[in-house]
């Protein structure tokens, strides 16, 4: 007998999950859910409780899904201002972690607020795709990277659009995509062209169980690979390198073209990479006997002005030529072997008089620097070291500060020869360019599968030849399997490998090495732009106008090396004449982490899971099987550390709308989130404030007389309270992007709304559209719930001097302050708050401090305690469209008085 009792949402989840406690057959339950949504039955339910969100979620998701993919035709013609917000593509790994539902919640909050200001908004969306956990993770499943990597973008693509992301979908880009990484691969070589790509012997950081090269960022403070965590071994490979440090003075020029007050840690962190750009790289040929060796010797030195001084090059123990076949006499000579330095049988040849150039090796060489030009003319140790080993010198720089004995340079200045031999050098190929000593060029080469090949053919007779432009793009060749990690995997497809030289028809083989997944990452910001063109990158024009970013957002740890080459890549593709716009990108969010509180044994530092840890003491939790005490602390969320969330489990609990609010809300978007589900409460609790406003208005409008209400009084002081909050709520959304700090100005607003008497509230024009505002500002953040606000609201309110109630919420307007309110002035003493004053709205933005002061100076506070003091100094800040803050320097002041006036205004 099958029994039909009707159940509630939540008690049909408890009983699923705990059939054995009320000893009931879960199959005999039949679930009957309330109809209990306004937009499905036309009848408003008085609370919102679970079973509506349930209803709402189920009711919108697919709307606001179908919504999303309607908004964005973008028009290039248009006189609408374009705004351009970018969130960091992800690596498609399957499934979101709480870090991508942080982000990309942020970047969507921000492309509908610009929506709703008229802008036609970019927000695209794209997959950093190639990479070593997608082959590792081939190799262990047995199957090619190519279709784990399309699942798993499929299921994350259904994920950002079940959490209501608005994506442009139209431009939706992967890097393993060959119409991709053919663009790469032409940018790659428009840099071959001009210089900036070689190919050298170098000593790499290699993997031993990803069998690859790491650059020094993949290796934490252990030397261990942070991928795969085994030790980091040195090993000499040949290796292709991007020349980044020609680009180095205009990178770190470039920075002071950006705003400090949103770039300033970026800034400081792109500072210290680049490091003063006060000297220069020198390339040498080298000379073994009458050989010419392959690769050239790169030295790094802060006085190009006095190359011609140049008596030898002293190289660090650490370099590759300290070993016996490069010895110039060996250790049968006792004198050679007892020195600390050691001369070697390779010589430079002197890029400007082609003299040869001995080389040594050192012991007292700067350990910062593996290479290092003597010049005995500007160094005492130079000096000892010539002569002892016999080089003749000569003076270059006379008592003047000019050069001398340095052929076409002599009678210059040292800035002067400084400068043009820089040029010289830039001119004939051997370096040149201003840079630091710490930065070095970009190791690009990866020996895996996974990425894009390296558009390189080695032919016997011609050497390196570039793959030409219309045979792009090299595709990766489908190779059987990928068995085994190895060095350079393409190697095994042989058909692919061998072919023809392009320059002399010979026989050649082409490059195995693929590059590093950085350089796809570099500029996909500009196609994004122009994703479906098949003979540029993207087109110039189309650049120029939609370009720089906005906004761009993502986590810091892409702070310093991500930023370095995006900005590399756009000033050399600026220089190249693709684009205009020399940096990237105008405003930076760098997010904080989420993190979970994790749990391990105090003694043996072991984590353990949830299930092994006894709660009883919630202060105090021990090990459930021994009682042993734990130290608990806020990780970076980590399977290997068990404190991860699986964000389906959180919607699949609170849904969507709550999700996406409580994920911005009141912690800054640029601090680290310690997640918990407890944060839930605040939101709904806000949530089901707004739904009791919007209930009173539908249940009592054109019910309540008025006659004995001032409702012009009421007008009057409900719009001053909803133009300063809205101010607060637009500056943080445009200006900091301060989210959390824009929600708890909507927070503050809603309450004063709630405090508004019932026979007022439901007759006062002003409270009405307050209300409407209110709704519309929610949307961007929660846009289903904003959406069955805005149904049940325009249903009975049908008109709006602000809003078109024909419409939904996501086609309305943003709200405007108005142009006859007053703004707030914050008067401080000594840097603290002491009480507030207005100022015009129509003055705030060109406020001087004499008008600041005159204005503050009528106050009755002020004239009451500060009045009589001297004061010492006044500071004003504007922060424009919103308030404006003064500051008086008075010394002589009571601090009990500040203390009381600041306690004071808080109570207020």
């Amino acid at each position: 007998m099958r029994c039909k009792l009707p159940v509630s949402w939540c008690q049909w989840r408890f009983m699923k999950t705990n059939p054995g406690i009320l000893n009931l057959d879960f199959s005999s339950y039949r679930i009957v859910t309330a109809r209990n949504l306004y937009s499905k039955t036309k009848i408003w339910p008085a609370k919102y409780d679970s079973e509506t969100r349930i209803e709402m979620e189920k009711y919108w998701n697919p709307k606001i899904q179908e919504q999303n993919k309607t908004r964005h035709k973008f028009d290039l013609k248009s006189d609408k201002e374009k705004y351009y917000v970018l969130s960091m593509f992800p690596y498609p790994s399957g499934k979101l972690h709480m870090g991508h539902v942080r982000v990309y919640t942020l970047s969507d909050c921000m492309a509908r607020y610009h929506r709703l200001k008229g802008k036609q908004v970019i927000h695209p969306m794209g997959w950093d795709a190639f990479g070593l956990p997608a082959e590792n993770a081939a190799i262990e499943r047995g199957e090619m990277p190519d279709k784990w990597t399309k699942s798993n973008i499929e299921s994350m693509r259904k994920q950002l659009e079940e959490l209501h992301c608005s994506f442009d979908w139209d431009r939706e880009l992967s890097t393993c995509d060959p119409s991709y990484y053919k663009w790469s691969q032409f940018i790659f070589l428009k840099m071959y062209e001009a210089g900036l790509v070689y190919q050298r012997e170098g000593l790499v950081n290699w993997d031993p169980i990803d069998q690859t090269v790491l650059a020094n960022e993949q290796i934490d403070d252990q030397g261990h690979s942070w991928r795969s965590g085994a030790k980091v071994e040195k090993k000499y490979l040949r290796q292709w390198y991007i020349k980044t440090t020609a680009y180095s003075k205009s990178l770190s020029d470039g920075l002071k073209e950006l705003n400090p007050e949103y770039w300033r840690d970026i800034i400081s962190l792109q500072r210290n990479w680049i490091g003063k750009c006060t000297g220069t790289r020198l390339d040498f040929l080298l000379k073994n006997g009458d050989e010419t060796m392959t690769d050239p010797l790169s030295v790094f030195t802060y006085h190009p002005e006095a190359l011609c001084g140049v008596t030898h090059i002293t190289l660090s123990p650490e370099h590759r030529f300290n070993d016996p076949q490069f010895y110039k006499l060996k250790d049968t000579d006792q004198s050679q072997s007892m020195s600390a330095d050691r001369l070697l049988s390779i010589e430079a040849v002197h890029p400007i008089t082609g003299d040869r150039i001995p080389i040594i090796i050192s012991n007292a060489q700067d350990e910062t620097m593996e290479s290092y030009l003597g010049i005995p003319s500007l160094s005492q140790q130079d000096r000892q070291c010539a002569e002892k080993f016999g080089f003749t010198f000569k003076e270059v720089i006379d008592s003047d500060g000019n050069v001398i004995n340095s052929e076409q340079f002599s009678g210059l200045t040292k800035n002067q020869a400084f400068q043009e031999v820089c040029s010289y050098a830039k001119e004939k190929g051997f370096g040149g360019q201003l840079t630091s000593a710490k930065l070095k060029d970009w190791l690009i080469s990866r020996q895996r599968y996974w990425g894009t090949p390296i558009p390189m053919i080695h032919c016997q007779k011609c050497q390196i030849v570039p793959v030409p432009q219309e045979e792009l793009p090299v595709k990766l060749p489908k190779l059987e399997s990928l068995t085994q990690k190895g060095l350079s995997p393409l190697t095994q497809a042989t058909e692919w490998l061998n072919v023809k030289c392009p320059k002399c028809g010979g026989n050649a083989t082409r490059e195995t090495d693929t590059m590093d997944t950085f350089v796809d990452s570099s500029w996909y910001f500009l196609r994004y732009l122009d994703p479906s063109n098949s003979s540029l990158p993207f087109e110039r024009e189309v650049a120029n106008q939609l370009m720089p970013v906005d906004l761009y957002i993502g986590g810091k740890e892409h702070a310093t090396l991500h930023m370095f080459f995006a900005r590399f890549f756009n000033h050399f593709l600026c220089d190249a004449g693709f684009l205009s716009h020399r940096e990237p990108f105008t405003n930076l969010l760098p997010q904080g982490m989420v993190l979970g509180q994790s749990y391990k044994v105090k003694e043996t530092g072991q984590y353990l899971k949830p299930k092994e840890i006894d709660f009883s003491n919630h202060k105090s939790p021990v090990e459930k099987s021994t009682g042993k005490p734990l130290i608990q602390e806020w990780e970076k969320m980590s399977k290997s550390k068990y404190n991860g969330v699986d964000p389906q489990e959180i919607i699949d609990e609170y849904g969507v709308s709550a999700t996406r609010m409580t994920i911005v809300y009141n912690v800054a978007p640029k601090s680290d989130r310690k997640w918990s589900n407890t944060e839930f409460k605040g939101v709904l609790n806000w949530k089901g404030k707004v739904w009791s406003l919007v209930t009173m208005v539908l249940k009592n409008y054109n019910k309540v007389d008025t006659a004995f209400q001032d409702i012009n009084e009421w007008n009057r002081k409900i719009k001053e309270v909803r133009n300063i909050h809205l101010a607060e709520i637009n500056y943080n959304f445009e200006t900091t992007f301060m989210i959390s700090v824009a929600i708890t100005a909507m927070q503050q607003l809603t309450e004063y709304l709630r405090s508004v008497p019932t026979e007022v509230a439901v007759n006062s024009d002003m409270f009405l559209q307050t209300l409407a505002e209110v709704i519309i500002m929610i949307s961007p953040i929660s846009p289903s719930f904003a959406s069955e606000l805005w149904e049940g609201y325009r249903n009975k309110i049908t008109s709006c001097s602000t809003c078109d109630m024909n419409q939904s919420v996501q086609e309305q307007t943003w709200p405007e302050v108005d142009k006859d309110c007053n703004m707030v002035l914050n008067v401080k003493c000594n840097n603290k708050m002491v009480f507030n004053t207005t100022v015009p709205y129509t003055v705030l933005n060109t406020l001087s401090k004499e008008e600041a002061q005159q204005i503050s100076n009528r106050h009755p506070v002020y004239k009451r305690y500060f009045e009589e003091h001297t004061v010492k100094g006044v500071h004003l800040t504007v922060k424009p469209d919103y308030k404006a803050i003064i500051d008086y320097h008075i010394p002589d002041i009571d601090e009990d008085v500040i203390r009381k006036l600041n306690k004071k205004r808080k109570k207020k």
